[in-house]
């Protein structure tokens, strides 16, 4: 074998990533430049695009020119505030804008939001990393609603469901709860509203058999004072892996009821299930010292760092189990009441539910040998979790007056139970399931390893949290608004064992009891000052907390997770800007951060089985994001983000013994980020755009030896209106065929999660 032939992941210049930045800064500036003798601007009529779009009229910016600072958001405050009025980094990515970029799932369109990167890995399918945190630190909610296990219930969905993807830079525990170090993700679905009839239907194909049929519907039931809204998707796929078929259907049900001219009635249903023969990594090749084969993990490698290599002949192909198992099944309900006492106070009441089911059966892990000539498959698992969550949350809102100055006030209480049953398999996961010839090779079921257990219930978690939480925008000069929130978490953990209970050992220092319980309350916070020098340039400032678990993820942790430990705290200090700038033809928002957590848990050097409280980790950062309407033709939109995030107090287990990891990059999370996209409207019929996506160099192991190459990867589609209410999409993604890995994982075996190739595909959309 040669290694020169090897597909080596390219590294490019980073200099793009500056320049952005650069100009972002001159930008922000000439905005301050534009503030003239305190004199606040006459409105000015914003130019639009061209009407190539088939979606009705609506207050949001064309999709991918300027960012939608003007509409209210549901997660960076819940006082009804638009992203400009809010002082904190939000992005908000509509329906449209996702439409148009061709995302299919909730995670593409969130890849492309300043800073953040995604993965499906099978394992963790809903992976986010965002302001140098990744897994349980960010939290990622369903219509503002946290099931408390984000990192795999956030699997990617048909983003058809969607209305938005809204992004919350930093700490926000004192909107959500527990969690939510790096930033919180809301996913809002589509639900009845009281705009006119509306149809809206799109069918896709592609290479690999990439198929969608979609459908939606919204209008008011006869004369009625009731508005229906149905939505179904169904999307399919052969897989550009090898064995990876895939097929997905979500539907979505709600009805609006105005009761009376005061009260309001909104009932929603959503039902998700997928089916997926999973990919879950491709080997990476040991790397070559000296002209020898040296094994990953192996000492004589030090502490030097080597760009990740796969070996070409395996770019396609899966080691995983024939027939695997990956699959879920969730439902959703909502049921929500709002009641207009007055005009300056309102009342809204949520009741919601939820019911997960999830199974798996696989061989996930993948080796190459110590000559890179053979791969030996292991880490077989099986494992099955049923979760359901009911709770209510009551909000009440009022506006007031304190010493002449405007005050909005939020008070709300929530109270969530939250159940958990896992049944993970038994078999020994190091053992070595089959070796096979990486190119030509025949692999057996999960059940052909003859130490296959299967599922077997294993425990269960009852979580019970009852929180209070408050919100306030006071406006203490007509230009000058203080913003503040504060929640109070009472967390009530309960652990049942369903397995044989085993006392003390030195290799399991706390046993596997029958049941343990533990308990927490958690302080959060944030207050923010938030300046407009004109109302189109403001600059605010910000100070938030957060509160998460010292290790794992509280509806699946275990007791060598918690023992008696409080839950770790982060906190974040951000300062940013707000503004619009040549004649309101751009606008744009830019912010600088400190995050730091504490209190995560650390291996301890007297007992490497068992966990202290004394980790912490720490990031500082700029993002910014503009966009640019050039002309009624022309339009210009671009993020990027820069991230140094590091350890600060970190040991990490290894032969043994503890090495400190202080000072090394966290895993999967990039220095620099950026995207943008131009758009061109060059006849009333015609449109055609093009995007890029750049993600630096990442580590995928602690100890920052294997690195995941930086890549840049393009899109571009051209969009034609044959008839009326009917647009024809030829897209194509990935237009350079880079090879290219959304996500990796360390350890004595990393695996690249590759992505596609280059892929096409055509879709026709109606809208009438």
């Amino acid at each position: 074998m040669h290694h020169d032939s090897f597909i080596k992941l390219h590294t490019h210049s980073r200099r793009g990533c500056y320049t952005a930045l650069f100009l972002l800064a001159t930008v922000n500036a000439h905005a301050a430049e534009s503030v003239s003798n305190g004199k606040k601007p006459e409105k000015s009529t914003p130019i639009t695009l061209a009407p190539m779009t088939v979606t009705g009229a609506t207050d949001l910016n064309p999709p991918n020119s300027k960012p939608q600072l003007d509409v209210q958001t549901q997660t960076g405050s819940r006082l009804g505030l638009t992203s400009r009025e809010t002082p904190a980094s939000i992005t908000v990515i509509d329906k449209a804008t996702i439409e148009q970029r061709g995302a299919q799932t909730t995670q593409e369109a969130l890849e492309r939001a300043p800073g953040v990167t995604v993965s499906s890995q099978p394992g963790s399918a809903g992976s986010v990393s965002m302001r140098g945190f990744t897994g349980a630190q960010i939290t990622q909610l369903f219509n503002g609603i946290t099931v408390q296990y984000d990192v795999v219930a956030a699997r990617p969905i048909d983003s058809w469901l969607m209305e938005r993807v809204e992004v919350l830079g930093g700490p926000s525990s004192f909107l959500f709860g527990q969690g939510a170090v790096g930033g919180s993700i809301n996913y809002v679905s589509k639900v009845a509203n009281r705009e006119k009839d509306h149809h809206q239907g799109m069918l896709m194909m592609g290479e690999y058999l990439n198929r969608r049929a979609s459908y939606d519907y919204n209008g008011q039931i006869g004369d009625s004072k009731n508005w229906f809204r149905g939505v179904v998707s169904y999307t399919g796929t052969d897989g550009f892996m090898e064995n990876t078929p895939a097929n997905s259907g979500v539907v979505s049900l709600s009805l609006l009821s105005d009761i009376t001219d005061k009260l309001t009635h909104t009932m929603a249903f959503e039902y998700q299930i997928e089916h997926r023969d999973a990919y879950w990594g491709t080997p990476v090749l040991n790397p070559t010292v000296n002209g020898r084969i040296i094994p990953w993990g192996d000492s004589r490698l030090g502490t030097a760092q080597f760009n990740g290599q796969i070996d070409p002949g395996t770019r396609f192909k899966n080691y995983n189990s024939k027939d695997p198992v990956f699959d879920q099944n969730v439902t959703w309900g909502r049921d929500i009441l709002e009641y207009q006492f007055s005009k300056d106070t309102q009342f809204k009441n949520t009741l919601y539910a939820y019911k997960g089911d999830r199974e798996y059966e696989n061989v996930e892990g993948y080796d190459w040998n110590n000559t890179n000539t053979l791969v030996a498959r292991n880490l077989s698992f099986a494992v099955n979790h049923n979760q359901t969550l009911v709770g209510n949350r009551m909000e009440l809102t009022h506006d007031n007056k304190v010493f002449d100055m405007p005050l909005k006030t939020l008070v709300g209480i929530d109270v969530a139970y939250n159940r958990q049953v896992r049944a993970p398999s038994t078999e020994n996961s190091a053992t070595v399931v089959s070796t096979v010839n990486p190119y030509n090779f025949n692999v057996g079921a999960y059940w052909d390893n003859p130490r296959a257990s299967g599922p077997i219930r294993n425990a269960r978690n009852e979580l019970l949290t009852v929180s209070g939480f408050m919100e306030n925008r006071l406006t203490l000069l007509p230009d000058l608004n203080l913003v503040t929130g504060l929640r109070v978490d009472d967390i009530d953990l309960e652990n049942r064992n369903y397995r044989t209970p085993t006392p003390p050992t030195a290799a399991n220092p706390f046993g596997s009891p029958a049941r343990f319980h533990r308990h927490w309350t958690a302080v959060t916070w944030r207050t923010g000052l938030m300046y407009d020098i004109t109302p189109s340039f403001n600059v605010y400032t910000q100070y938030s907390t957060a509160a998460s678990p010292p290790a794992g993820i509280l509806t699946t942790a275990t007791i060598a997770n918690l023992r008696n430990f409080d839950l770790s705290t982060g906190r974040q200090a951000e300062i940013g800007s707000k503004f619009d700038f040549w004649n309101k033809k751009g606008s744009g928002s830019i912010a600088a951060y400190w995050i730091e957590r504490n209190n995560m848990t650390t291996p301890d050097p007297q007992n490497p089985q068992s966990v202290l409280p004394v980790g912490a980790q720490s990031s500082v950062g700029v993002e910014a994001n503009l966009g640019l309407q050039i002309t009624s033709e022309w339009a210009i939109q671009g993020n990027m983000a820069y991230t140094d995030a590091q350890y600060d107090d970190f040991d990490e287990v290894v032969g043994g013994r503890n090495v400190s990891r202080a000072g090394n990059q966290p895993t999967n999370v990039p220095k620099w980020t950026a995207n943008a996209w131009v758009t061109w409207n060059f006849h009333p019929d015609w449109q055609w755009g093009s995007g890029v996506r750049y993600v630096g160099n990442r580590f995928v192991d602690n100890a920052n030896t294997v690195i995941l190459p930086e890549f840049s990867v393009y899109d571009m589609q051209m969009s034609w209106k044959p008839i009326k209410h009917t647009m024809l999409t030829a897209r194509v993604k990935n237009l350079t065929d880079k090879v290219y890995s959304e996500w990796g994982n360390g350890g004595s075996a990393p695996l690249f999660l590759l992505r596609e190739p280059r892929t096409f595909q055509m879709e026709l959309k109606l809208d009438f």
